[in-house]
């Protein structure tokens, strides 16, 4: 049991995680700061980025070994979800950083279902498109499989969706539209998503605001890996994962047809997901937030919509007929492709004339404690999160370029002595390494975006730039126009009581 520093840095140094310079800054920061746990050290180097909380403690319980895994050593834990754990890996071989998810083994075990994984897997491979997180290999080592993913740095649209709602209306039209033309990719060659909501579509860049000075970059994860396990096969019932949604969907924004038969659904039921995704980052919730999830399903296939515009007033009508349009009980009313959803919504990407720049104001969370295994940040994402995946342009394909502006871009002028905001990312890994007693410290400002896998997170710049916008040092049109008014009225009384006067 490793009990000292020097011992633990010795273990450390075996372990290959880091190079040798790398282990002599930890060495100098180790011994020159002042700690008194563990915990607080392995928060310093997680800041510095040299050692995650999750690799400081492997080392520590003296299990260094699980932190290598085939051609893989393990960076850091990311996530885990219904198909398995997902870590930010470096290849050993080239050095390269990706998402690493290894697929839990029962998934895998009868011979069909691994066949038509491998099938599924092998087409994935072929996904290419800027709005899809790209597998870039499939393997397996000592019996598990894994899958190795473009790594992201980014903030999921669930978790976006709750700490700065609601969003403009630009920015949330701005990320269905990439997500609607990465799906129609993906539809186009064969492939449905049938999971398709907030957690599942992450955003990298900067977010899509009046003052970004880069691209936002929304991509769908598992694109082709959902139907792959739990899909019928000959003779084979499909799984029941414990897990709810990895297979049917997820009740708050699956398709009414999904529930009664979700292996024979076609490409309309992404649209009603779609859909129900842009509702909620519209709304701030799903259509049906109430109930159990068997209320909220039978509600999907026999309530109307809530209007959208009763409470979001400033929705334009054509925005909330389209979402009427794709949450259509029936598919054959539904658009008849993820291409049209996106050139529908192209207008409504753009920010008006007059509008000013949202303001960045990142709603307080209540502490909550997470256990190691968490999957997702504490009390903003669902359970059933994993954040991932992203891939390269498809050469056939025109990347969503960012949305034209008519005006100038307001300044933000950043204070100096503002540090920048640490990457969603390696945030995320901090809170699901922290024990349940440490004090959660207050989010600012708002996260940035790149690109890059299972809700992911390098450094990145998802969180947007923080400041405030320069103060208007003259009167607008209006202000002036009211106060030549006034000082119009009082000539004219001054005048009158002159003219009285004379007159008498």
């Amino acid at each position: 049991m490793i009990s000292t520093f020097e011992e633990w840095l010795a273990a450390l140094q075996n372990s290959g995680l880091l190079t040798a310079a790398q282990v002599e800054e930890v060495a100098r920061l180790g011994r020159s700061r002042r700690w008194q746990e563990w915990d607080e050290l392995f928060e310093i180097l997680a800041r510095r980025r040299l050692v995650s909380i999750y690799a400081g403690r492997k080392i520590l319980q003296g299990k260094g070994g699980d932190l290598s895994f085939g051609p893989f050593v393990l960076l850091d834990k990311l996530g885990e979800g219904g198909m398995g754990k997902v870590y930010r890996a470096r290849r050993q071989m080239d050095g390269t950083v990706v998402a690493l998810k290894i697929v839990r083994p029962h998934l895998l075990n009868h011979p069909l279902i691994r066949r038509r994984y491998e099938r599924e897997v092998a087409a994935a491979l072929s996904l290419n498109h800027p709005n899809i997180v790209r597998v870039y290999e499939a393997g397996e080592h000592e019996g598990r499989h894994y899958l190795a993913m473009e790594f992201i740095d980014g903030i999921d649209l669930s978790r976006l969706g709750k700490e700065y709602r609601p969003l403009a209306i630009p920015e949330a039209c701005e990320y269905i539209r990439q997500a609607a033309l990465g799906l129609h990719h993906a539809h186009e060659r064969g492939f449905v998503h049938r999971d398709i909501k907030p957690s599942n579509i992450i955003v990298a860049g900067e977010r899509h605001l009046p003052q970004a000075v880069e691209p936002a970059m929304a991509k769908i994860l598992d694109m082709g890996l959902v139907r792959a396990i739990g899909a019928a096969e000959e003779g084979i019932a499909p799984l029941e994962l414990t897990r709810e949604g990895v297979v049917v969907g997820t009740p708050d924004y699956m398709a009414p047809e999904q529930a009664k038969n979700s292996r024979q659904v076609d490409i309309r039921a992404d649209l009603y997901s779609l859909g129900c995704t842009l509702y909620f980052l519209l709304a701030g919730r799903p259509p049906f937030a109430e109930g159990t999830a068997i209320e909220k399903i039978l509600k999907h296939q026999l309530d109307p919509v809530p209007p959208l515009r009763e409470c979001r007033p400033d929705v334009p009508p054509e925005v909330e007929k389209l979402v009427v349009r794709m949450l259509a009980k029936r598919p054959e009313e539904r658009p008849s492709s993820a291409l049209e959803v996106a050139q529908e919504l192209e207008r409504w990407c753009r920010y008006p004339f007059m509008l000013h720049p949202t303001p960045m104001v990142v709603r307080q969370q209540g502490h909550t404690s997470v256990s190691l295994s968490a999957a997702t940040p504490p009390a903003t994402t669902p359970p059933d999160t994993e954040s991932a995946l992203r891939g390269p342009t498809d050469p056939q394909v025109t990347p969503p370029g960012p949305a034209t502006f008519p005006v100038p871009v307001t300044p933000v002028v950043v204070p100096d002595q503002v540090k920048p905001r640490p990457s969603f990312a390696s945030a995320n890994s901090e809170r699901q390494e922290r024990t349940p007693g440490s004090p959660r410290k207050p989010q600012r400002g708002v996260p940035a975006v790149r690109t890059g896998i299972d809700r992911y997170l390098p450094s990145a710049r998802l969180a947007s730039r923080r400041g405030k916008p320069r103060k208007q040092k003259w009167l607008g049109i209006d202000q002036l126009l009211i106060v030549v008014a006034i000082v119009c009225l009082f000539l004219a009384l001054v005048l009158g009581v002159a003219v009285t006067l004379l007159l008498r």
